[in-house]
């Protein structure tokens, strides 16, 4: 396994997509950035990846959407929403669903660095670390995120 945390991308908007992938590869994450839905399924078949970094409202499928197929064949990829809209029909049923981090645009990009951190931290448990912090059987949730 890499030191790097590796993060794709998702947002149908180039300018947003190319500047994130940019600021996160000078803070040493491996990044891949797409464009939509079907380039991130195609790329996680090749280039496995830890956190999918997903904008929530994209033409031909959404980011519920694609985390409905990532988690099929990539259930551990841990999924953030990046969203313009607070409030919105989708977010919540990303949360009902497992989302655990919805992010707003503009983005914090400093609070988006302590939670990737947080998520590469956990990455590095052992099974005996992640039983006595949170219950087997259970997804863990890095405990920054928690917070929220």
């Amino acid at each position: 396994m890499s030191d790097r945390l590796r993060v794709l991308i998702v947002d149908d908007n180039p300018a947003m997509a190319g500047t994130l992938a940019d600021i996160l590869e000078v803070k040493g994450f491996d990044v891949h950035a797409v464009y939509c839905g079907a380039e991130a399924l195609k790329l996680m078949q090749d280039h496995p990846v830890e956190v999918l970094l997903t904008d929530v409202k994209m033409p031909e499928m959404n980011g519920l959407e694609l985390y409905q197929e990532t988690i099929k064949s990539h259930p551990n990829v841990y999924t953030i929403f990046m969203t313009a809209y607070a409030t919105d029909d989708l977010i919540n049923e990303g949360r009902a669903q497992g989302i655990k981090v919805v992010l707003t645009k503009p983005l914090d990009i400093n609070l988006l660095f302590l939670i990737l951190a947080s998520i590469h931290k956990t990455q590095h448990l052992s099974d005996e670390q992640i039983l006595i912090q949170g219950r087997p059987g259970r997804q863990f949730t890095p405990s920054v995120v928690n917070k929220w």
